[in-house]
């Protein structure tokens, strides 16, 4: 048992080191250097892309190390040795061959929006309304960070652009929006914000709205929305995302998970001192401050803040600082690279905090913990906007997971080998889902006459069941303000499993804002 543990333990560190990148951008971070590819979810059909070089139904003719190819063994590979185009200059976005799902189970029954979906328009009714629809198609968009590099880009971005697909599929499969299919483009800006602003240059012409991904340039690209007024349900990780009048954020920020995360601590675990890390970026500097601001109204003193770097090779000093500070409790508003380092540095030191930990949504994805080691087991509670499937729901999988769940087994593909225990996808996975879905749901009912100023009067002025316990409401004006789809977030504890692995317990009560 002994040495079961101890080569647990040594292929956890390895893993930590040799891929700490992959497992911090599955949190909703990272960069890196890579090239720009396209695909699509829907295949040639009528008003699609054009191709690059007018070239067939693949991806575009220049060197492309992350580009799904048409009946590729493995669609996400990666080719190290590709050579990047110029920044700013992305291949044009062309469809490409999807992921193969014909053996998708039919869609589960899921919650209707807060209007019926009319019936699709007689033949015919369609036509050409806006940018990106067709009679008899809509485009969407995705900009991701595909081939950031071998780490980050393909367990993903990959993964999202893969059950985006799927998803996608499985609409057109079952009658599409109102008579139209659904169309996914795919612009990878590698990582780079320069050649995100390309990708969206070339999208905004192609697609009538672009859906959640991952793309670091949500926070920068407002004033380009403004003036093309682009509709954008987005990853929401940037708090700038919620006051833009085209962005629906898909997921809540760092600074309302803080938030909440720092009432709940405060009001069910009394503790009178904490410590908080977290990583040394603007959206993380903005949490801490937001999680001290409501423990010092509730008279919990901060004794240590340390900032961490998500490439940090040792976090030994930064576990000697916590524990000489003592505190009863340390809060995590970081990416799970750094955290899992200290937290195997802590268990090397044979250090724990009293209360053990509590972290952001970054350190609860299913499948993490075998990376954070078996120190993390009934220590650590994490904060998610989404339910997760699995243990201590006391509403059982709600449909919306059983759809995550189906459309990751679709897909056939694991994540660079980490096994999630739940389904092989992410937070954002789901948070794409869901608005792929509140999208369709709000597209329908506008039928033939579907324009970009219908849409998003659409989306403002109706509520959309995610079905995994959100509902998503973006209210006109600030799609920040009250009521707001993640006051009500949850709460799991990492535990021992039977097979002696890892579970996430959902621990009530949930969290809300207020």
């Amino acid at each position: 048992m002994e040495a079961r543990k101890m080569r647990t333990w040594r292929w956890a560190r390895l893993t930590v080191a040799a891929i700490g990148g992959a497992v911090a951008m599955g949190a909703c971070g990272g960069g890196g250097s890579g090239t720009l590819s396209a695909s699509s979810g829907q295949g040639a059909a009528s008003g699609q892309a054009p191709q690059s070089n007018g070239g067939g139904t693949g991806a575009s003719s220049q060197s492309n190390p992350s580009a799904v190819q048409p009946g590729a063994a493995n669609p996400g590979a990666v080719n190290p040795g590709a050579a990047a185009p110029a920044a700013g200059n992305p291949a044009p976005v062309a469809p490409a061959a999807g992921p193969n799902t014909k053996n998708l189970p039919p869609a589960p029954v899921l919650p209707k929006p807060g209007v019926p979906a009319p019936n699709a328009p007689a033949p015919g009714g369609n036509f050409a309304s806006d940018v990106g629809v067709t009679a008899t198609q809509i485009n969407i968009g995705i900009i991701n960070i595909a081939s950031a590099n071998r780490s980050l880009g393909p367990p993903i971005a990959l993964a999202s652009q893969r059950i985006d697909n799927a998803l996608v599929e499985m609409i057109n499969r079952n009658g599409g929006v109102a008579g139209r299919k659904l169309n996914l483009l795919t612009c990878d800006d590698g990582g780079d914000v320069t050649r995100a602003r390309a990708c969206y240059e070339k999208l905004k012409t192609q697609v009538f709205a672009i859906v959640p991904s991952e793309t670091f340039v949500t926070d920068v690209i407002h004033d380009a929305l403004g003036k093309d007024k682009v509709p954008w349900l987005s990853w929401g990780w940037f708090k700038s995302e919620y006051t833009d009048p085209y962005m629906f954020p898909c997921h809540a920020n760092g600074m309302r998970e803080a938030t909440n995360l720092a009432k709940w601590i405060s009001r069910n675990k009394h503790p009178q001192t904490v410590g908080i890390m977290y990583l040394n970026v603007a959206e993380d500097i903005a949490a801490k401050d937001a999680a001290s601001q409501v423990f010092q109204a509730n008279g919990v003193k901060v004794v240590q803040s340390i900032g961490q770097e998500w490439d940090s090779p040792d976090e030994s000093q930064h576990v000697l600082a916590m524990r000489v500070a003592n505190p009863d409790l340390v809060v995590t508003f970081s990416w799970p690279a750094p955290v899992a380092k200290f937290l195997h540095d802590a268990g090397a030191q044979n250090w724990a905090p009293k209360m053990g930990f509590a972290g952001n949504h970054m350190t609860g994805d299913p499948g993490y913990g075998p990376i954070f080691s078996d120190y993390i087991k009934d220590k650590y509670l994490t904060i998610t906007s989404w339910q997760v499937p699995g243990l201590g729901n006391p509403e059982g999988t709600l449909p919306g997971n059983a759809l995550w769940q189906q459309l990751t087994a679709a897909t056939g593909k694991d994540i660079v080998g980490f096994h999630f225990k739940y389904a092989m996808g992410h937070h954002i996975t789901q948070s794409a889902i869901a608005c792929i879905r509140a999208l369709a749901d709000a597209a329908a009912p506008l039928g033939a006459n579907l324009t970009r100023p219908r849409f998003i009067d659409a989306l403002e002025s109706h509520s959309f069941d995610s079905g995994m316990g959100v509902t998503l409401k973006w209210p006109h004006g600030d799609h920040g303000q009250e009521p707001y789809s993640f006051n009500r977030e949850f709460l799991y504890e990492w535990v021992g499993a039977p097979d002696g692995g890892y579970d996430l317990k959902r621990v009530l009560p949930d969290p809300v804002n207020s």
